[in-house]
């Protein structure tokens, strides 16, 4: 299964509490303070739970998770053949 921008979006919002006006796919979420470290968690079982993979540690990382459109780049790259 995959999640929606839409979907990450309302995850955000309604699960971690973030004030998502004007986040769009290419929001920093790490960097710019909308996430901290223990969202992040949160975020990555949510990941996990709806996808059905477990997302390594040495995946965990701002190239991977910075943006909607990064985890999604990420859950598709994870969904691939190789995996």
């Amino acid at each position: 299964m995959s999640l929606t921008d839409d979907a990450l979006i309302e995850f955000l919002r309604e699960d971690l509490g973030v004030d998502t006006t004007g986040v769009t796919p290419q929001t920093p979420l790490f960097s710019s303070g909308l996430i901290d470290s223990f969202s992040l968690v949160t975020l990555l079982g949510h990941i996990e739970q709806t996808c059905g993979f477990r997302v390594g540690p040495t995946d965990v990382n701002l190239d991977n998770f910075d943006s909607i459109e990064r985890i999604r780049a990420y859950i598709a790259s994870m969904a691939g053949p190789t995996r």
